[in-house]
């Protein structure tokens, strides 16, 4: 599949949202040196932590095409951290670093962001002769399979949807 990067006019067909020289920028000037090897690998990475992002999250206002856009950005209705709108003709550039930081961990590790997940293979008590371990906060949701990426939720937290999170980060309620 060719990779077709988001241009900021909500686009059908578009699976990136960053192209491949600029994740190369990214990467070089922070000066990750897993972010190497052939196009065609980075550019699959980059589409995998694209549908990541699209997917996993609850973002502020709507997307610019409603359901036909294929990425969760271009959308209007979204503010930064600081409270300045975000142009709704454009994909901010919080969302273009975490593209980057998700797409380096599926280059190294490729489906690393969506694992298999099998209910019955987790493990939350395990026993061996006398050694018994539990270990601590045992999740056995799909969602606990995914890695939580702190710079991820760092550089996207404040785009997302008041008190939505994400599928890995849930709510809390007084009663």
């Amino acid at each position: 599949m060719a990779m077709i990067v988001e241009t900021g006019v909500g686009l059908p067909n578009a699976n990136a949202f960053w192209d491949v020289a600029s994740v190369d920028a990214y990467h070089s000037t922070r000066g990750n040196a897993a972010w190497t090897g052939d196009n065609a690998l980075k550019e699959a990475a980059i589409i995998r932590a694209s549908a990541f992002l699209t997917v996993s999250y609850q973002w502020q206002g709507y997307k610019l095409k409603g359901r036909p856009q294929a990425l969760a950005w271009p959308r209007y209705g979204a503010v930064d951290r600081e409270g300045w709108a975000v142009s709704p003709d454009d994909v901010p550039i919080e969302i273009k670093y975490a593209t980057a930081e998700v797409a380096l961990r599926e280059l190294v590790s490729p489906g690393s962001m969506s694992p298999d997940f099998v209910a019955s293979e987790q493990v939350k008590r395990e026993k061996v002769g006398e050694l018994e371990t539990e270990y601590l906060n045992a999740n056995t949701s799909a969602d606990g399979a995914r890695p939580v990426l702190l710079i991820v939720r760092d550089l996207i937290g404040t785009l997302l949807r008041a008190g939505a999170g994400n599928a890995l980060v849930g709510q809390a309620f007084r009663a």
